[in-house]
């Protein structure tokens, strides 16, 4: 259940918390290490796909095909996102709801009903941070072309779904408190769900925006899905499985890191330099599609 390692994160959250406290950071100040991040963890945490299709399949797996399917993927969902933004945006947040829900949770995995209850938990999670954050997340989707996104419609939207997922959240997890020996191995894992979750929304609640995301997604969501994949490949927990598991991710860690440097060059030097931001989320949610049908593969043994 890799407890250790979410209260590390946990704390390590707290001490970000305590440095912006005293030392204020600007905004610029928290993008840059939300981008060092991002560089660090967040991409190569999606960059172990092919190594993951092949260990789980061992010699079924056909490199080629494997390479044509997932490519074929990313331009099928790019076409999406230039023809039907808003369908491409709805698709988005459901993969990631579900992504976002499996490594969050704490209980078992093997049913359907098991899947529905982590993904009802992520989408209310990324709905609460979308709708705290609308007028960030205004500035990319009222940018994308074609789509018929409304300011202020969706401010009243945002509005309105706040409070819902909070209480959203409350009521699924009493639901669960009563059905805790169906969804959890052991019933500590249901109390440590909802102290873990509770955590999680003081964090969104009190950190700024820049580094609550940095945290959530470049180290929490990014290192619990490392670790997931340091396990399945059977490395030690140690410095040196880690660097084993860095050096596999190197190679298409570096052509995403390419890819996303043209894309912010391209961007600064257009004439609206603030899309960029638009261009970044675009091109993350079409890797994650193919990388979210991979990594649900791997199952871990219940504590």
């Amino acid at each position: 259940m890799q407890i250790k390692l979410r209260l590390y994160l946990i704390l390590f959250a707290f001490l970000l918390f305590v440095v912006d406290s005293i030392f204020s950071l600007n905004s610029s100040t928290q993008i840059s290490f939300l981008i060092i991040v991002l560089i660090l963890f967040g991409v190569p945490h999606g960059a172990l796909d092919l190594y993951i299709d092949q260990h789980l399949h061992k010699s079924d797996s056909n490199q080629k095909i494997f390479l044509l399917k997932y490519i074929g993927n990313i331009i099928a969902y790019a076409l999406v996102w230039y023809f039907f933004p808003i369908a491409a945006l709805i698709i988005f947040i459901l993969i990631t709801a579900f992504h976002f829900g499996e490594i969050d949770w704490l209980g078992k995995t093997d049913q359907l009903l098991h899947k529905v209850a982590y993904s009802m938990i992520g989408l209310l999670w990324i709905l609460l941070l979308l709708s705290k954050n609308i007028n960030f997340a205004l500035q990319i989707f009222i940018r994308m072309e074609r789509s018929a996104f409304n300011e202020n419609q969706l401010i009243t939207l945002a509005h309105k779904i706040y409070p819902l997922t909070l209480v959203g959240l409350f009521l699924v997890y009493f639901i669960l408190f009563f059905f805790k020996n169906h969804f959890f191995s052991n019933n500590k894992w249901y109390y440590y769900s909802v102290i873990q979750q509770i955590i999680l929304i003081v964090f969104a609640f009190f950190m700024p925006l820049w580094l609550c995301f940095a945290f959530y997604f470049g180290f929490w969501h990014s290192l619990l899905s490392f670790d997931k994949i340091r396990i399945t490949f059977s490395l030690p927990n140690d410095l040196n499985g880690w660097k084993s598991l860095l050096f596999k991710a190197a190679p298409f860690s570096i052509m995403a890191w390419f890819g996303f440097a043209y894309i912010t060059f391209l961007t600064l030097n257009s004439k609206d330099a603030s899309g960029i931001f638009t261009l970044l989320f675009i091109s993350l949610s079409v890797l994650a599609l193919p990388h979210l049908q991979i990594f649900t593969k791997i199952k871990l043994k219940p504590e």
